[in-house]
């Protein structure tokens, strides 16, 4: 974007004998300021993070299958957290492993949706359409895993005493969990058997 408004500056304030010499500058700007991968990855370290570039799926088969093994990946994790002893929950085998296994599974719904808004062919721009609905999905239906809440609630049980990022993860994850039971009783009330009735205790 910076050479383009470079490029758009000298063609409106620089006189034509220059203006015919600026493709050459142009080119000169922007093997100066051409940068790899490698040049950020020292200041993404210092903010705890890794820098990689994403492998693109190529067809609409690919981002189909990449969607739903992310999606086998996460409920993997979920059964992990559902099945921990009760007793035993701590902050890191509950809240913070459900972030984990939804920040990776978006990661393949992050590219769906790139895909299906860039792409300039219609059956990929299909493909992640659809794997982006069946993230979301997958996300909503998280809410509803009577296992994994109970995980949950029994670590909230233990009324921990956390702070900063800890608590501020905390505090959202049990606000999502109250809109869901919420819901879900609201649902019980009217009749409806899409939740279970054991999530009042």
């Amino acid at each position: 974007m910076k050479n383009y408004c470079v490029s758009t500056l000298f063609h409106i304030h620089i006189p034509i004998l220059i203006l015919a010499l600026s493709p050459a500058l142009l080119v000169d700007l922007r093997a100066a300021e051409m940068k790899t991968v490698d040049d950020f990855r020292s200041a993404a370290a210092k903010a705890n993070a890794v820098l990689t570039i994403p492998d693109w799926e190529q067809t609409p088969e690919a981002v189909d299958a990449a969607m739903k093994d992310a999606i086998s990946k996460a409920n993997a994790a979920l059964d992990q957290v559902g099945a921990q002893d009760l007793s035993k929950v701590s902050l890191k085998s509950t809240i913070v492993a459900l972030d984990d296994l939804t920040y990776e599974a978006s990661i393949a719904a992050n590219k769906a949706t790139i895909i299906k808004e860039t792409n300039t062919s219609e059956t990929m721009r299909t493909a992640a359409e659809n794997a982006v609905k069946l993230f979301q999905d997958w996300v909503v239906g998280i809410d509803y895993r009577e296992d994994v809440y109970k995980a949950m609630k029994a670590f909230a049980g233990t009324h921990p005493k956390l702070s900063g990022e800890d608590k501020k993860l905390f505090d959202e994850t049990m606000r999502d969990y109250r809109r869901a039971v919420w819901i879900c009783l609201t649902r019980n009330a009217r009749g409806s058997k899409s939740c279970a009735s054991n999530w009042r205790s």
